[in-house]
Parts: C-alpha cells; sequence; structure tokens
C-alpha cells in the first residue's frame, strides 16, 4: 500500500503558474494539490483549512507582506515544507527566501523542468 500523497498548496499571483504547477503534479501520485491561492489572504486561510505539508509560493505574493507571512507560515507549522517561486536567478531573491526559511527555491521558468525533482530533494534532504 502506498503512502497518501503530500498536501500541496499553490500561492503565486499569476493563473498560468498556478496552472502549470497543478499539471505538473498531476501526474505525480506522491503529490495532491489541496488549493490554489492568488492573493497572501487565501494562502493564509488555505494554509489553516488544509494542514498542508508543502507550500509552493511567491514569497512577494502580495508584495513585500509576503515574506513576513512566509516566515510565519513556518513558525505556526514547523513540518511545511516551503518551496520559494523565484522571478529569476538574482541572488538576492534566493537569500530572501532562506532567510524566511525556505526549504527550496526554485525560478519559475524552470518549473515545468525540475519542480518535481526539487520537491524530492527537499524531501530526501528533510528525511536525513
Amino acid at each position: 500500500m502506498s503512502p497518501a500523497p503530500l498536501r500541496v498548496i499553490v500561492a503565486d499571483a499569476y493563473a498560468a503558474t498556478r496552472d502549470v504547477i497543478e499539471q505538473v503534479l498531476a501526474g505525480e501520485r506522491r503529490f495532491s494539490v489541496v488549493g490554489t491561492a492568488a492573493t497572501l489572504e487565501e494562502t493564509l486561510h488555505l494554509l489553516e483549512e488544509s494542514e498542508p505539508d508543502i507550500l509552493l509560493v511567491d514569497p512577494w505574493l502580495s508584495g513585500p507582506a509576503g515574506l513576513p507571512a512566509c516566515l510565519a507560515a513556518k513558525q505556526f507549522r514547523p513540518h511545511l515544507l516551503l518551496v520559494a517561486l523565484l522571478p529569476d536567478e538574482r541572488e538576492d531573491y534566493r537569500r530572501a527566501a532562506q532567510a524566511v526559511g525556505a526549504d527550496a527555491a526554485l525560478q519559475k521558468r524552470q518549473i515545468a523542468r525540475r519542480l518535481v525533482s526539487t520537491l524530492q530533494d527537499v524531501l530526501r534532504t528533510r528525511r536525513q
């Protein structure tokens, strides 16, 4: 019997980004998207309501307020895996994501190619 899929929330202002992530994860039995959010408020509601294992989030969702919200999510749910969806490869974006507790960071343009492997790497690291 296979374990229950890990529960994923996708939080990004752009519907196209959310759609691509849902399509990529639809073919993966290990992951189940339990909600998507376009705003910080929707994200916080989903975090409370669905108790996810993984949050895929643009840390700048709703502007600068998104960064502290990511940190709060990690503080209230220490087991939560947080993957920051970055707009590009700028090092300051990656550092900001790490500062708010991101377990990994992924450039949005790499989602289709690297999302599943990034999640697998984070899960493997978490088990060690």
